[in-house]
């Protein structure tokens, strides 16, 4: 029975491929050598790469990173892929969004007015589908979901979002290319959880208001710390807070909390203003009532006293001579009712005193 052909060995295939590269070298022409030995000497070329201003650069040869850092300028290597550059902007902050717990949906209002039903029965349409679409849809535009929307809780238990961007600056390259390929996800990972830790030590109040600088500064230092320790090379400039919110969805109800909170303040701060007025002008009232009245009283006492030394001169003179001082008292006397009398008629008596009838003038007054 004859044999069957055996198939040719791979040795022996390798060899004819390599007999028929030399036969095809052999035959090129001048130029086509030429063209060739060109093509060898871009590729060479290819390994200067150019470092622009504010970056550094490391090379990763043959998967070994190099531990020479290059400055600004031209890098001479080997030509792909046996040098791989690694570019690093050092001179300047970088940026890295956080926006895994932005907010979703939209304000709405009271949603018990918005939704009759309660979640059991919601949950039964949903899953036999006896609702439309739209009608889930608006459903899911009223909640909150757990599992696909981010968020973080608060130290009085409420839910709280925003989103932020952490700034931050390279200055250690070998140790920042050392860390790993994906760094920018650590970051934004270890950066939430300062955040998280700073926001779950807080109210939700204090966190909104007085206390929204100090979340993000102490964040930032704790996620320095966190970065020093992992040794990833970077300096954390800070973090900034763009947003930071309850729920869209029952943002309506804070917003009144806090405009109720607001009229309140200012409630009270116009109760002081008006006690701090009235406080001042009955103070100011009083003051003038007493000086009035003790102005009245020197006025009193001055004039009393001023009689007083009339009298007493007068009875000093009435004890030396009663009868000198009776007459001009009398004189006196008369000559001030005289002085008043608009009209006199002296009436002649038989036998008794002539009567005088006197009509006093117009301007006396009593």
């Amino acid at each position: 029975m004859p044999s069957s052909p055996q198939a040719p060995s791979p040795l022996r295939q390798d060899g004819h491929l390599v007999e028929a590269l030399l036969l095809f070298l052999k035959q090129l022409t001048a130029h086509a050598r030429w063209v060739f030995a060109m093509l060898l000497l871009l590729y060479a070329v290819s390994g200067i790469r150019t470092i622009q201003p504010q970056e550094t650069a490391l090379v990763r040869r043959l998967g070994r990173l190099q531990p020479d850092l290059h400055g600004p300028g031209l890098l001479i290597g080997l030509p792909a892929p046996f040098d791989e550059v690694l570019r690093f902007e050092t001179g300047r902050d970088q940026s890295l969004p956080l926006d895994q717990w932005a907010l979703v949906g939209g304000k709405i209002g009271d949603p018990d007015k918005l939704i009759e039903k309660s979640d059991a029965q919601l949950y039964k349409e949903v899953r036999s589908k006896e609702i439309e679409e739209s009608e889930t849809q608006k459903f899911d535009y009223m909640t909150l979901n757990p599992v696909l929307h981010g968020y973080t809780l608060t130290a009085d238990y409420n839910v709280i979002q925003g989103r932020f961007t952490l700034r931050y600056r390279i200055t250690d390259p070998f140790a920042h290319a050392s860390a790993g390929t994906d760094i920018g996800t650590l970051l934004a990972r270890l950066a939430r959880r300062s955040l998280a830790i700073q926001l779950a030590a807080r109210k939700i109040d204090a966190s909104l208001t007085s206390d929204r600088s100090e979340v993000a500064g102490k964040a930032a230092a704790s996620l320095q710390e966190v970065a020093t320790r992992l040794q990833l090379g970077i300096r954390v400039s800070g973090i900034d807070i763009v947003t930071l919110s309850p729920p869209s969805q029952v943002l309506m109800a804070f917003e009144e909390v806090v405009n109720a909170r607001q009229f309140a303040k200012t409630m009270a701060e116009n109760s002081l203003q008006y006690q701090g007025e009235t406080i001042t002008k009955s103070e100011g009232d009083a003051a003038a009532i007493l000086q009035r009245g003790q102005a009245y009283s020197a006025e009193l006492i001055a004039a009393a006293r001023g009689e007083a030394g009339a009298f007493t001169s007068v009875l000093e003179n009435y004890r030396r001579q009663p009868q000198l001082v009776a007459q001009r008292i009398l004189r006196e006397s008369l000559d001030a009712a005289m002085s008043q009398i608009y009209s006199r008629t002296l009436l002649p008596a038989e036998n008794s005193a002539p009567s005088i009838l006197v009509e006093p003038s117009p301007n006396f007054s009593r």
